[in-house]
């Protein structure tokens, strides 16, 4: 008999306490490294995004005044406002610039110039929104005065004497620098004693050098947003600069220290002397390490908490070379996961010990109660919602929560499935089919095969304006309306989707209701001949459609909603209210695409040309104006019609290239020929509907007749009939600011719209031009001689002038001159030509006229 005896209960449970302690210990470890290691991963993910998000704040608080401050340097030189003693045109500017078009520029203190010949003058915004003038000039007797608002009155005064502004960094830096470059950091000049930086640029004109236009960004206003980004936390964010002087920080102080005499100016104080004491760890660090071109992370531990810090270099060409320290404590990283993993860790050992006796019995009972659960759940992966109805009943409250849990999450799971379908299929507010609702009810009503069908998408026209005139609620009530009416007519018979944000779409299955969609759209469109109620208003909707025939076979549908759309875009463009699809259309879809890219190309590439045609006086036969009308000779097409392309530019964003092009070349082609011109020429321009809506367009004028020097009063614009009438009050207001700068208007195709006399007594306007329809057929028409008769008189009584067009004969220029028409255009006096071939024929167009000369009839577009 062995000595050494165990039993058996023992033989089985030391071996098995055995592997477990090993396993436990195994996993304690494991479970260390695992945080150690999720610590340093969340540590560097987190640096990473401040890091990140610190950069792309500050590239976006730095740029925005380097844009600004070259943007007022071109201006400045562009304009010739330098004149040398006297700031007030400069500084007009500045205040004009600063409060109208850069306002929410925060970071941006100061707009100034500084002149060759030591004068100063710039815009200051206090804290409370506020523009101060700064000044020196003849009219402050050379001495620099910040004013206490925007006018200089001098009792508002502070007086700083000696001020130069050629000694001051910004402007010693920008004048060795090449182009738009941020200064060293100085100290300000004046009352408050702060640190900056410029953006600054040199200021030429023709003559050369007029001086330096800066933008400048005080330091105390770069730490707000390093306070406020969100994942700081607990921790400290810095910028410090080359020499590790702090530019910037999240602590509430100030980045300046005063060393040693108090009557010293201060300083930036280093990241050495930070009032953190982690920040003062890390440059600590930073001191014994060697510089380095890319992030560089460190740990280190202040005050018994441990940090994780990154700094990271930031450099910019026009000055800069910064970089940003961010630091962490592990606390806001990790939370409590340490202390988490030791509780878990003790409370694991304890329920271990109970665990084991029950740990062998309960095994066997729980692996096929889980097995099956397993296997209900892939079931249920695969969309077998019953999946739940086979898991056993367990006596084990655990396996019995398991099962109850995954019941419940079935459960929810379907109602979720269910509503998020509901969610896909109808539209929450009208209730009608979503596009996607409508595919899948196509597809399960054509799965037996194709069958007649017909789908109609209709588009509610200016639908975005009258939302916006009438409000967001009022504008879905209207699109409810809308979806109400075409259930109480059509639901019957097809089914109806909100295919768009004011699109909607009807596609007829029956056979019979097919014939008759497919043969007559105007059925549904003529649903819109009658106002909708809303509330207490009744509104009148305008629609358009795109409609699609045909056998529709299963899966088809996305196919027909294309066509139906390229329909519909056909429709949008006036062919016909209601347009049914061809092939034909995609192609001319295409050829359009096409030609808008080309013509996108040619306006890159300078294809465009500018020729005049002239408005003559029918008096004297002397040109009075000419009109500028855009030509492009493709070097592919050769010379395309303008009624190709200007309707391809009007359905694109290329009309309001197209019309700045125009509008710049034009002014400044006129202005360089001003002296060989009559005193009273009149430059007419075409404006389109998409431009006169852009909200600069008034500035956009401005600086055209800046820059060209042409006389306001010489720029008639000519406005559309049916653009004045569409546009409303927002027409009336800015007709007014074109008016105000001087510049004239002219209500071009007058008589093909449908404007009344109470309207056109609102519109302040210059000139009347007829349409060529009424003057072609004169004089034999007499309805188009009574016609223009009623717009003369017309004319007559609201004072203003009127220019008939397309004259190409004697007798209708000799009968429009009878009539009392003043001034034409039209090929009977000049054909559209360049410039210059333009000038040098206009020497007396009367005897062309008078000789009858043989005339090219190729209709004028």
């Amino acid at each position: 008999m062995p000595s050494f005896r165990i039993s058996l209960r023992t033989g089985v449970i030391v071996p098995f306490i055995a592997v477990f302690a090993l396993a436990v210990g195994l996993l304690s470890f494991w479970q260390q490294r695992q945080v150690d290691r999720l610590i340093n991963q969340e540590s560097m993910r987190l640096l990473d995004a401040i890091t990140t998000a610190s950069r792309q704040q500050l590239v976006d608080y730095l740029e925005t005044p380097l844009q600004v401050q070259h943007a007022l340097a071109e201006a400045l030189g562009q304009a010739r406002l330098y004149t040398p003693g006297d700031m007030r045109p400069i500084y007009l500017h500045l205040l004009r610039a600063f409060s109208q078009l850069y306002a929410q520029y925060d970071q941006i203190s100061v707009l100034s110039f500084g002149g060759v010949g030591g004068e100063y003058t710039g815009v200051r915004r206090e804290s409370d929104g506020r523009y101060r003038l700064i000044l020196q000039d003849d009219s402050t007797h050379g001495v620099l005065q910040v004013f206490a608002g925007r006018e200089p009155v001098a009792a508002t005064a502070r007086s700083f004497p000696g001020y130069d502004p050629r000694v001051r960094p910004w402007y010693v830096h920008a004048t060795t620098a090449e182009g738009t470059s941020w200064s060293p950091i100085y100290m300000v000049t004046g009352e408050r004693g702060d640190v900056a930086m410029s953006a600054s640029t040199v200021v030429r004109t023709a003559d050369g050098m007029v001086g330096v236009a800066a933008a400048d960004l005080r330091l105390s206003t770069m730490g707000r947003f390093l306070r406020t980004q969100p994942l700081r936390g607990n921790g400290y964010i810095a910028i410090i600069d080359a020499q590790d002087r702090l530019v910037a920080h999240s602590l509430p102080q100030s980045v300046l220290a005063r060393k040693g005499d108090a009557y010293q100016p201060p300083a930036l104080m280093r990241l050495s002397d930070s009032p953190a004491a982690a920040l003062r760890a890390a440059a600590r660090w930073l001191e014994r390490s060697a510089p380095a071109d890319g992030p560089v992370r460190m740990r280190f531990t202040e005050q018994g908490q441990l940090y994780h810090a990154q700094i990271t270099p930031f450099h910019d060409p026009r000055g800069i070379d910064w970089r940003i320290v961010a630091v962490l404590p592990e606390s806001d990283l990790v939370s409590s996961i340490r202390a988490d993993s030791r509780k878990a860790m003790t409370s694991t050992l304890v329920l271990a010990a109970l665990g084991l006796a029950l740990g062998l019995w309960l095994l066997q009972r729980a692996i096929r109660p889980i097995q099956v659960t397993a296997q209900a759940a892939h079931r249920l992966a695969r969309g077998e919602w019953d999946a739940a109805r086979t898991l056993p009943v367990t006596p084990l409250i655990e396996l019995s929560a398991l099962v109850d849990a995954f019941n419940h999450m079935a459960q929810q799971l379907h109602q979720s499935f269910e509503q998020m379908r509901a969610l896909l299929q109808f539209d929450g507010l009208t209730q009608l089919l979503t596009r996607s609702g409508l595919v899948e009810r196509a597809d399960g009503a054509t799965a037996d095969g194709a069958r007649p069908a017909a789908l109609c998408l209709l588009e509610l026209q200016n639908f975005r304006s009258l939302r916006d005139d009438v409000g967001h609620h009022t504008g879905d009530k209207l699109l409810q309306a809308v979806a109400d009416r075409l259930r109480a007519h059509l639901q019957s018979q097809a089914l109806l989707a909100r295919s768009g944000h004011n699109e909607f779409a009807v596609l007829w299955l029956q056979p019979p209701a097919c014939e008759q969609a497919g043969s007559d759209g105007q059925q549904v469109l003529a649903l819109f001949d009658r106002p909708f109620s809303v509330g207490e208003d009744d509104i009148l909707l305008q629609a358009c459609a795109g409609m699609v025939t045909g056998k529709l076979t299963p899966g088809a549908l996305p196919e027909w909603l294309r066509n139906a759309s390229i329909a519909l875009s056909e429709a949008e463009r006036g062919a016909s209210r209601c347009v049914r699809y061809e092939p034909e259309l995609a192609k001319r879809m295409h050829g359009r695409r096409h030609l808008a890219m080309e013509l996108r190309q040619a306006l890159e590439k300078h294809e465009l040309q500018l020729h005049y045609q002239p408005v003559v006086d029918l008096a004297t036969g002397t040109m009075r104006g000419a009109e500028a009308l855009v030509r492009w000779p493709s070097p592919a097409r050769g010379m395309v019609p303008p009624c190709l392309f200007i309707p391809v530019a009007e359905e694109s964003d290329l009309i309001l290239g197209i019309g700045r092009w125009v509008l710049h070349k034009a002014t400044h082609d006129i202005a360089a020929h001003l002296p060989r011109l009559p005193p009273d020429f009149e430059l007419h321009v075409n404006v389109s509907a998409r431009e006169l809506i852009q909200s600069d367009f008034v500035m956009t004028l401005e600086q055209a007749l800046t820059s060209s020097a042409l006389p306001p009063a010489m720029l008639t614009l000519e406005l559309t009939e049916s653009m004045l009438l569409d546009g409303g009050d927002a027409t009336l207001q800015r007709i007014g600011a074109i008016k105000a700068l001087g510049v004239k208007i002219a209500i071009d195709d007058f008589g093909t719209g449908y404007s009344s006399l109470a309207y056109l007594s609102r519109l302040r306007f210059d000139c009347i031009k007829i349409d060529q329809s009424f003057v072609r057929r004169l004089p034999a028409s007499q309805a188009d001689t009574a016609i223009v008769t009623a717009v003369l008189r017309i004319a007559d009584g609201f004072g203003v002038q009127v220019v008939a067009e397309g004259v190409e004969e004697p007798a209708q220029a000799e009968l429009l001159s009878r009539l009392g028409c003043g001034f034409a255009q039209g090929y009977l006096f000049a054909r559209p030509a360049p410039l210059a071939q333009m000038l040098a024929c206009r020497a007396d167009m009367k005897a062309a006229w008078a000789c009858g000369a043989r005339l090219d009839r190729t209709p004028e577009v």
